[in-house]
């Protein structure tokens, strides 16, 4: 048990980043974080710590969620800071919500590759398994994600 305690310690920063990412909502990337290591937990505690097989997990539920609810409205994506500079947490704050804006812009494929790549736990033939293509077809919609991305975010957002 504590070694599945020293996983999720490990894991969780990086699993939520990669949620809210590939969802845009902070609640909605809690939940399925919660919903995706209670089901690895469940099924494999006792027989592996494999990150990729979370994430898979993660993005399974995550798909999941977006089939059932594709009719409801989403919800607000405010997430008031804890402590610190108010001032500073702002800034970050409205930077981080301009890229997840210009993230939303991509395509659903190239939002989620992107999002496994700038999570750092993975390498390109370790994405290819959790989205199951080729390693090649990773590097290549990376290099196109990214490409697109900076030119969202240069052009203010509106491409």
């Amino acid at each position: 048990m504590e070694d599945f305690r020293i996983f999720y310690e490990k894991q969780r920063g990086k699993l939520f980043s990669y949620l809210l990412r590939i969802s845009g909502d902070y609640y909605l990337a809690m939940d399925i974080l919660q919903e995706s290591f209670t089901r690895y937990f469940e099924k494999y505690a006792d027989t592996t710590r494999n990150v990729s097989l979370l994430y898979t997990i993660a993005r399974n539920d995550f798909l999941d969620h977006k089939r059932k609810a594709a009719r409801h409205v989403e919800f607000d994506q405010s997430h008031e800071p804890r402590s610190g500079d108010i001032t500073e947490a702002l800034e970050v704050k409205q930077e981080y919500a301009q890229v997840i804006s210009a993230m939303k812009k991509l395509r659903e494929d190239e939002r989620e590759i992107l999002a496994l790549v700038l999570s750092g736990d993975f390498n390109y033939k370790q994405i290819a398994t959790v989205v199951d293509t080729t390693e090649g077809n990773v590097k290549v919609k990376v290099h196109r994600a990214r490409t697109k991305l900076r030119k969202i975010l240069q052009s203010g957002g509106s491409k």
